[in-house]
């Protein structure tokens, strides 16, 4: 069995170069940054929600890995006769798909503006195994490298759930909607940015039946049962 040092999630952060205060003064009163087991992760006071955590080593996930060149949003990326593509995920969220695209030989840059969020992805990267190369982490606000040349691909993932639903929300989702609760919809203001941007395509993730986020009608879209994927080649 792992032994892990006794540390708190305060001490946790500084090891990730991550300022402390800074991060847990985004913490709301009925949320609990810990470091347990080698993890750090968001809790609720509510003990039926579910714990959040970043976890790029699941099962669940490195199957998703293993079948990672399938996947619509790397086909949705992907540009023909190019490899080593430079990708701008704008939007990290949980990092979920900035992992897959970097697995599949995407050269990513992610930038997460919610500083918990980003630092339980520093977290979740830390765990990977030696033999897969981590994507790049910035916290921060992506719309200050539109303009500079260095990406391929530009890559939105502005996924605000609809407020009528969100009784609806999954309980292992609830934290992280409630994370982006004190947060504006500037979707469509980050399009008109990234619309902007040096870059070759742009690629919007949407919920299936949303619009687009612009009058500009996107090169093609990929579909998928509950999301799709416009794609808007710049260049």
């Amino acid at each position: 069995m792992t032994s892990w040092p006794a540390i708190n999630a305060e001490n946790r952060l500084q090891q990730l170069d991550f300022d402390p205060a800074v991060v847990l003064n985004k913490l709301d009163d009925d949320l609990t940054l810990s470091y347990v087991d080698g993890v750090l992760s968001l809790r609720h006071q509510d003990q039926s929600f579910q714990s959040l955590a970043i976890d790029f080593c699941s099962p669940q996930f490195l199957y998703r890995l293993k079948r990672a060149a399938h996947e619509q949003l790397v086909k949705a990326c992907r540009i023909k006769n190019q490899s080593k593509i430079r990708l701008l995920d704008a939007t990290a969220g949980l990092g979920r798909d900035a992992m897959i695209l970097q697995t599949v030989g995407f050269k990513v840059t992610a930038y997460e503006r919610h500083p918990l969020l980003a630092a339980l992805i520093a977290d979740a990267l830390t765990r990977i195994p030696a033999d897969r190369e981590p994507f790049d982490l910035q916290i921060g606000d992506a719309t200050t490298v539109f303009q500079s040349g260095d990406f391929d691909v530009i890559y939105l993932d502005p996924m605000f759930p609809d407020s009528k639903k969100s009784a609806r929300v999954k309980k292992d989702m609830a934290i992280l909607q409630q994370l982006h609760q004190h947060t504006s919809d500037d979707s469509h203001e980050l399009f008109k940015a990234a619309w902007q941007a040096s870059c070759q395509r742009l690629v919007v993730k949407r919920p299936q039946k949303s619009a687009t986020l612009s009058d500009a009608k996107p090169t093609f879209q990929i579909n998928g049962k509950t999301c799709r994927f416009d794609v808007y080649q710049r260049a």
